[in-house]
């Protein structure tokens, strides 16, 4: 080899580490998430862990990706048309409409091929000490308005990166933190596969309110009430709930202003609402709320004729232009109790049981007084059927369908979670089919089954077979794969570091063989 061709060689391989150096800095700085260290043979890659759900109105299933991209959803799935879904973490989620699933049979190569979502970063710090804020929520919704958006949270150094689901559009990102007031940030442009970095949110301390809820007459301290404060204009700024001494505390997004503080649904007294309470932001503000005691409307609800008592009756109650309302359900023997939200005035109240109702006007209520009204309903008499629906291994089936269908009557139930049914109203003396249906379950049917009004027909049981599942599989993938950050500027050196090692081998090799020939 001539001295000249060692020396052209040489040039050529340090011409060649430039060029490719220079490139990969273009290329890492227009994009983070569509680099990877690992050469592929396949222009795609699988996606390991990637949810897969099916849903339709005949069913739903779902499944995640193994270490191939492949998925199967073997469960849940009747007879009927899918719309299939694919999400996974770093890319834009992916869907399939009108997959045709036949139960019992395989629907195969239901394939996705995933692009990398783009990517929103930066910092949320507080405004005063310029502290990171950690675990503050950062929301990216789509500028226009779309139902699509992805939340983070920050870690100790208040950083934030959120890159799923994030398509190529233009973003408002929104920061919220404990303590601190809620802020966004509006039109982020970002670029599918490209992260747009140093969206930093820096946020104002929040205004706090706080103080004691008590009873009125005897300033004991009321429990579990939830208290709100919103702007006049309705906007929220968050809510608690007192505890045991009756204190409460806001002190999140109350940005400086005057509020509206409420207390909603006290046990045993009215809603109160105090209007024109001024916040300062960083500031502390005391709230005091009295609240007034309830008006109480009590009594038993029964049939007609007979006088057996009513259980589950529901029993409502409200005053003119529903100025107050309250409302309560029968117990076992048929006595309801409504002793809240009850203002001194005139109500009407109505009972009602199925397709029976009663109502019973001008009645009059005293705050902290109780008001008796007894009520009767005339409900056809029925005989009741009663039993359970399992699965083949004994299992209850929850909320499987029970009707009951004959000459004399007709009724429904749905089973609890124990798989026990009832039914007890619309039923006359007579012989009835009842069937037995669920979701992923065959139907099953009992005739003959005798009824006697008033009562009980026991152990009419039912044991279900589960439907053979259609079958839903397929990979996903990418053109791209997502990987963690890696600083540029230490890529960048480790690549040209290792084509001048390469070059300088290359050159030692060449001048050893000159020598050698020389």
């Amino acid at each position: 080899m001539s001295k000249r061709k060692l020396i052209a060689d040489m040039f050529l391989i340090i011409l060649l580490s430039a060029s490719v150096s220079f490139s990969l800095l273009g290329f890492c700085s227009s994009s983070r998430t569509v680099f990877s260290g690992v050469v592929y043979a396949s222009p795609a890659i699988p996606v390991e862990g990637a949810s897969v759900t099916a849903s339709g109105p005949e069913g739903y299933g779902s499944a995640s990706t193994d270490a191939l991209g492949h998925y199967s959803i073997t469960t849940g799935l009747m007879t009927g048309n899918y719309t299939v879904k694919a999400s996974a973490n770093g890319y834009l989620d992916a869907t399939i409409e009108n997959v045709a699933v036949t139960g019992g049979l395989d629907t195969p190569n239901v394939n996705f091929m995933l692009i990398v979502s783009g990517a929103i970063s930066g910092k949320v710090t507080d405004a005063i000490s310029s502290l990171p804020l950690n675990g503050a929520m950062v929301e990216a919704q789509n500028a226009t308005g779309g139902a699509i958006f992805e939340t983070a949270f920050t870690d100790v150094n208040g950083d934030y990166l959120v890159n799923t689901n994030l398509a190529t559009g233009t973003f408002n990102v929104t920061a919220s933190s404990t303590g601190h007031i809620v802020k966004t940030v509006s039109g982020i442009t970002v670029t599918a596969g490209v992260e747009t970095k140093n969206v930093d949110l820096t946020l104002e301390k929040s205004g706090t309110i706080s103080g004691t809820v008590t009873d009125s007459i005897s300033s004991a301290p009321l429990e579990s009430v939830i208290i709100s404060a919103s702007t006049a204009g309705g906007i929220s700024g968050g809510y608690t709930i007192t505890n045991a001494s009756g204190k409460y505390s806001i002190n999140t997004n109350l940005a400086t202003g005057t509020y509206n503080v409420s207390a909603w649904f006290p046990d045993l007294h009215l809603s109160k609402t105090v209007s024109g309470i001024a916040i300062t932001a960083g500031a502390e503000t005391t709230a005091d709320l009295a609240l007034d005691r309830s008006g109480i409307i009590s009594g038993r609800v029964t049939q007609s004729p007979g006088g057996q008592p009513v259980a589950g009756a529901s029993v409502v109650a409200s005053s003119g232009g529903f100025a107050y309302f309250g409302s309560a359900q029968t117990n076992t023997t048929g006595y309801y109790s409504i002793a809240s939200g009850l203002g001194t005035g005139t109500y009407t109240v109505i009972a009602s049981f199925g397709m029976a109702f009663n109502m019973t006007y001008g009645v009059s209520v005293v705050a902290g007084s109780e008001t008796s009204v007894d009520m009767a309903l005339i409900i056809v008499p029925s005989g009741t059927i009663a039993g359970r629906v399992t699965n083949s291994t004994g299992s209850p089936i929850q909320f499987a369908t029970v009707d009951a269908e004959g000459a004399d009557g007709s009724g429904h139930a749905t089973t609890d979670a124990n798989g026990n049914y009832t039914i007890s109203s619309g039923l006359g003396t007579g012989t009835y089919t009842v069937n037995a249906s669920a979701t992923g379950y065959s139907m099953m049917s009992v005739s003959g089954v005798n009824v006697i009004v008033d009562q009980v027909t026991s152990n009419v049981n039912f044991q279900l077979s589960a439907l053979p599942s259609g079958r839903i599989s397929g990979t996903v993938e990418a053109e791209f794969p997502v990987i963690p950050e890696f600083p540029q500027s230490i890529f960048v050196f480790l690549m040209v570091a290792s084509l001048i090692a390469v070059a300088s081998t290359r050159l030692r090799n060449a001048k050893a063989k000159h020598i050698e020939l020389s």
